[in-house]
């Protein structure tokens, strides 16, 4: 239970009041005083304090100084006083108990729900910059026989650190994924640059990016998109209603003769909630 502690300072200033209370007499002392209040509020402020030797006005001079000292003390409004209290937390009872009126104030800490991440508004590609070793983990990315530069490009903009893919016939990479979110909204980006080694430009060579739980994403070339022929940032939005599996996304370059070629860097795959 709780037990209630009052300073002996406050019980101190507390007892004038009820001293001064006890002698109070309404007479006519009293209201005399306060029929002469602008000029008995001064004198009684000093009469009261011992000893009580000063000259009586003239509208109470007919009466005794211990009548005009009780009418003085209820003229007086006290001076309020502050009753200072503290609880404290204990284990034994009370004989009594006292009714205070006090006033508490708490803190409440909450958790910024913004302040942790949604998995389902994250980046599912790790390492789309292709950078060896990427944040210190195992380059998830699977080439087949596709390979990565460790170098910039000296014939396009593309800095260090892209996929790149040169045959005939089918080139791709590949990487695990955790499953998405279902009913989520997904944006796909990726830059990207093909090349065709003589010929139609684009006429043989196709570039698809799919999800297996999804199937085609992206196409890129005869009936589908146009090829990027120069260094191009392109998106594709949609919407996930899968069964939430592990997946697998797969770039993919087919070309026939004649031959072809395709960068591909900053890929990212990301919910939007």
């Amino acid at each position: 239970m709780k037990a209630l502690t009052i300073t002996t300072a406050a019980l101190l200033a507390l007892a004038p009041s009820a001293a001064l209370a006890a002698v109070c007499n309404a007479d006519n002392v009293l209201r005399a005083l306060r029929g002469h209040s602008a000029q008995a509020s001064p004198f009684c402020s000093t009469y009261t304090l011992p000893p009580p030797n000063q000259p009586l006005p003239t509208y109470v001079s007919a009466y005794p100084a211990s009548r005009v000292s009780s009418a003085c003390s209820c003229f007086i409004t006290p001076t309020p006083t502050t009753l200072t209290t503290s609880t404290t937390s204990t284990s034994s009872t009370s004989s009594s108990s006292t009714t205070t009126s006090s006033t508490s104030s708490s803190t409440t800490t909450t958790s910024d729900p913004s302040s942790t991440p949604n998995p389902c508004q994250s980046d599912v590609i790790t390492n789309g910059d292709f950078h060896l070793g990427a944040n210190g983990k195992p380059d998830p990315w699977v080439f087949s026989p596709a390979t990565r530069s460790a170098t910039g490009s000296t014939s396009t903009s593309f800095d260090e650190g892209y996929a790149y893919f040169s045959n005939y016939g089918t080139t791709s990479i590949k990487q695990a994924i955790p499953g998405l979110c279902r009913g989520t909204y997904y944006v796909l980006t990726y830059t990207s640059q093909i090349f065709i080694n003589g010929g139609q430009p684009g006429a043989l060579c196709r570039v698809s990016y799919t999800l297996d739980s999804v199937g085609n994403l992206v196409y890129i070339g005869p009936n589908g998109s146009s090829p990027p022929f120069s260094k191009e940032t392109r998106t594709y939005g949609f919407y996930y209603n899968g069964n939430g599996t592990p997946d697998v996304l797969t770039i993919q370059l087919t070309c026939n003769s004649p031959s072809g070629s395709y960068i591909v860097d900053d890929v990212h795959l990301v919910g939007s909630g």
